[in-house]
C-alpha cells in the first residue's frame, strides 16, 4: 500500500514538472497560447480600413508608401459650359449690331437669386432713408403741468395734466425719433446680387452693350427723338415714360465726352444717368433697359468675376 502510494506521487511530481516546462513564461505569450493566435506569419495589409468601411485611415506604424497613405486627392468637376457668351455691341444712336462681343459667364449668365436680390434692396433703400421723423413727448408739448380736476369726488376718471396722450393736442405715445435706419449687408452677397440684376437684364434681352456715349447735339428734343427711334421707349397709348439707366464709366479722361449726354437726358423723365462706378442693384433693378458702354462692361467685369 506504502509502495502505491510513493508511486502516485512521483508521477504527479512528474506531470507538474513537464507543465511547466512547456508553459509560457511571458503574459504575452500566455494570452497568445491561450487564444491560439500566432502573429508571426501574419501579413502586414497593405491598406488600413475600419470595418464595413471603405475610408482609409492613417497608419500609426510601418512603411507608409507600403500602406498607401496619404490617399490621393480628389479632382474637382469641370463644368462642361464655356467661360463666355456672346452678346450684341450696338450703335447708340442707331441700335444698329456692330459687333458681337464675349462676355463673361459668372457675371452676365449666372444664376438669378431672389432672395438675395431682395435683400440689396432693402440695404440700398434703408440707406437712402433721412430718419429724419420726429414727435413731441410729454415733456416736448406745449401745455400746463396743473392737475385738470380733483383725484378724487367727482366720479370720473383720473386725470394729471393736459400732455397727457389721451387728450386733444397732447404728446405721442411711443411715437418715432430721429434714428438711422441703416443696416449691413456683407460685400459678396451684395455683388452676388449685382450679378443677379446683371443675368436677369441680359436674359430678358434688356442689356444694350454700345462702344460708347457720345452724341453730337445736346437738345433734349433730339435724344428723344433718338430713344424712339431705337425702340428704348414704351408706347404712348399705355401711359409710361421711358425707363432708361445709362451706365457709361465716367472717368477723368471721358467726362467732358460725355456732357452733351448729360445736358439732353437731363430733363427727359424716366431716364437716368449714372456712374458705372457708382452702379446700384435697386436703380438697374427699377429700369427696363441697361444701356452700358465698353469701358462700363470692362469695370464690371473685374469686379464680378469670382475670386
Amino acid at each position: 500500500m506504502q509502495g502505491i502510494r510513493q508511486t502516485a506521487k512521483l508521477a504527479a511530481a512528474l506531470v507538474r514538472q513537464t507543465q511547466q516546462q512547456s508553459a509560457p513564461t511571458t503574459t504575452k505569450a500566455l494570452q497568445q497560447h491561450i487564444r491560439g493566435i500566432s502573429t508571426i506569419d501574419t501579413p502586414t495589409p497593405s491598406i488600413l480600413r475600419p470595418i464595413g468601411s471603405n475610408r482609409k485611415v492613417s497608419p500609426s506604424a510601418g512603411d507608409i508608401s507600403a500602406l498607401n497613405w496619404p490617399p490621393q486627392q480628389s479632382v474637382s468637376a469641370i463644368s462642361p459650359l464655356p467661360e463666355t457668351v456672346q452678346a450684341w455691341m450696338m450703335d447708340f444712336e442707331t441700335n444698329d449690331p456692330v459687333d458681337i462681343i464675349d462676355v463673361q459667364r459668372s457675371v452676365f449668365a449666372s444664376p438669378i437669386r431672389t432672395d438675395i436680390v431682395h435683400r440689396a434692396v432693402t440695404y440700398e433703400r434703408n440707406m437712402k432713408r433721412q430718419g429724419t421723423h420726429n414727435t413731441r413727448t410729454r415733456s416736448e408739448v406745449r401745455g400746463s403741468t396743473r392737475k385738470v380736476q380733483p383725484q378724487k369726488g367727482l366720479g370720473r376718471a383720473r386725470h394729471g395734466t393736459r400732455r397727457a396722450p389721451q387728450f386733444v393736442g397732447g404728446a405721442k405715445a411711443h411715437g418715432p425719433v430721429p434714428r438711422s435706419h441703416e443696416t449691413e449687408i456683407q460685400r459678396k452677397v451684395w455683388l452676388m446680387a449685382l450679378r443677379s440684376v446683371l443675368s436677369a437684364k441680359y436674359a430678358q434681352d434688356q442689356l444694350v452693350i454700345v462702344d460708347n456715349m457720345e452724341i453730337e447735339s445736346y437738345k433734349t428734343s433730339d435724344f428723344a427723338r433718338m430713344i424712339r427711334s431705337n425702340g428704348w421707349s414704351p408706347a404712348t397709348a399705355t401711359g409710361r415714360h421711358p425707363s432708361i439707366m445709362m451706365l457709361p464709366l465716367m472717368d477723368p479722361d471721358n467726362i467732358t465726352a460725355l456732357d452733351n449726354l448729360e445736358l439732353a437726358s437731363r430733363n427727359v423723365q424716366g431716364v437716368s444717368l449714372m456712374n458705372a462706378s457708382d452702379a446700384e442693384v435697386y436703380e438697374i433693378l427699377r429700369h427696363d433697359y441697361l444701356i452700358m458702354d465698353r469701358k462700363a462692361l470692362d469695370l464690371l467685369q473685374d469686379i464680378l468675376k469670382p475670386m
